[in-house]
């Protein structure tokens, strides 16, 4: 146990000199390859040691708790902050303030820890001649467990299922412990804005109400989401409205811009004369284009999958009935193959519609709105950087508050 306990103090002192070392480095110069791996490998190193020495301290009594609590606490909080308070990711300050805190955190062991009449980071010897176990010890941190473990779980999986999130939609969604929030990101080059807002199927009233209102008139086009289908393919249409009702929430399909409709083939007609400086007029609403395809031009497996979630989510008595149902249907049904067909389906081929309509609208209006799932986001954004954009704002919106939904489901 004693190597095991001094194991660690060393690898902690060694993450936050390597994270200190990094961090100034890259504030001076440009981050170093190397040193950014070395940081990442001691830090999950300490991670999951500071797991199991936690789970020691309700065993072995002879471990100080008072040096070995803040060092297992700075371990879970400082990437807790970063979770809870998303400017703080990747900021500098931040980075430099949290690995000097964990060097200062070393001076615990040193001013506890006495071997040879020295000062000492690793626990000496002497401290391992009392008895290893305490009944009282354990009953003790078994007693205060019962309330941390569970929250610390909770904590752990939304953590997780932020950053998958953050992975699949490049950051354009963000899962916190109140609610689920959504990006826009506005990037600009020249006189042209494109403003990229992050969309979800089911979310509060609020939200869309105020998406809808922030669309400004002029020479704007909302690019709109929404699979047609002229012909009747799909017998079962997933009903959102349905699900969003049992949550208390609203459905993205009640949502209507402010706006003129608008056909594809007016981003081809001749355009009118522009207005002089001294002309006055008022700015007409915005233009709204479908920018999307029609189920007709889906494959079989992609039809079969939409008509199959539509049609258990129809005829199951409750949500969750129905969604273990698909469950167990895609378990079964979906191969490999018909997997990236339908990704490729629902997807890419609908990225590559608004991304081709994208390049037409930019010719034409001076704004461009692209309200679309935040899992179209990832490649939507990268074609628009290509485009010569700058990103210039980023705004953050609540679309499901967690609070509201359970309070109103009470």
């Amino acid at each position: 146990m004693r190597v095991f306990a001094n194991l660690f103090l060393i690898l902690f002192l060694a993450d936050g000199g390597i994270s200190l070392l990094d961090e100034i480095v890259s504030l001076l110069f440009s981050p170093v390859l190397p040193l950014a791996e070395a940081r990442s490998i001691l830090a999950n190193a300490v991670i999951f040691m500071a797991v199991a020495v936690y789970l020691c301290l309700g065993i072995d009594r002879r471990l100080p708790k008072r040096v070995f609590i803040p060092l297992i606490l700075f371990v879970f909080l400082c990437p807790l902050f970063t979770w809870l308070f998303s400017s703080l990711a990747g900021n500098r300050a931040y980075g430099l303030f949290a690995a000097a805190a964990q060097l200062a955190l070393c001076m615990l062991p040193l001013s506890r820890f006495r071997n040879a009449g020295g000062r000492s980071l690793t626990m000496p010897p002497t401290m391992f001649d009392a008895p290893l176990f305490s009944l009282r010890n354990t009953l003790i941190f078994s007693a205060v467990n019962l309330f941390v473990i569970p929250v610390a779980l909770t904590m752990l999986i939304l953590s997780a299922a932020n950053s998958y999130m953050a992975e699949y939609t490049s950051g354009f969604m963000r899962l916190g412990p109140c609610g689920l929030s959504m990006a826009e990101r506005v990037y600009r080059r020249d006189s042209r804005t494109i403003r990229l807002v992050s969309m979800i199927h089911m979310g509060e009233k609020e939200y869309y109400d105020g998406l809808m209102e922030s669309i400004p008139p002029g020479r704007t086009i909302v690019l709109a989401e929404g699979v047609t289908d002229n012909g009747n393919l799909l017998r079962n249409r997933l009903d959102y409205g349905r699900v969003a009702g049992f949550l208390g929430l609203t459905s993205q399909d009640t949502m209507l811009f402010r706006g003129r409709l608008i056909e594809e083939d007016a981003l081809e007609a001749p355009q009118v004369r522009a207005r002089g400086a001294g002309e006055e007029k008022h700015a007409g609403p915005a233009d709204i284009l479908r920018a999307d395809v029609d189920v007709s031009t889906f494959r079989p497996p992609t039809i079969l999958f939409l008509d199959t979630i539509g049609k258990h989510l129809k005829e199951s008595p409750s949500l969750v009935n129905g969604l273990m149902t698909i469950n167990t249907w895609a378990k079964k049904s979906i191969t490999p193959h018909m997997y990236e067909v339908i990704m490729d389906d629902i997807l890419y081929r609908r990225n590559r519609e608004v991304i081709r309509h994208l390049g037409k609208a930019l010719e034409r209006y001076d704004t461009v709105v692209i309200p679309w799932g935040a899992l179209h986001m990832k490649e939507i954004e990268e074609d628009v950087l290509r485009r010569g954009f700058k990103l210039q704002k980023v705004e953050e919106r609540v679309s499901i508050d967690f609070r509201k939904m359970f309070l109103g489901r009470l």
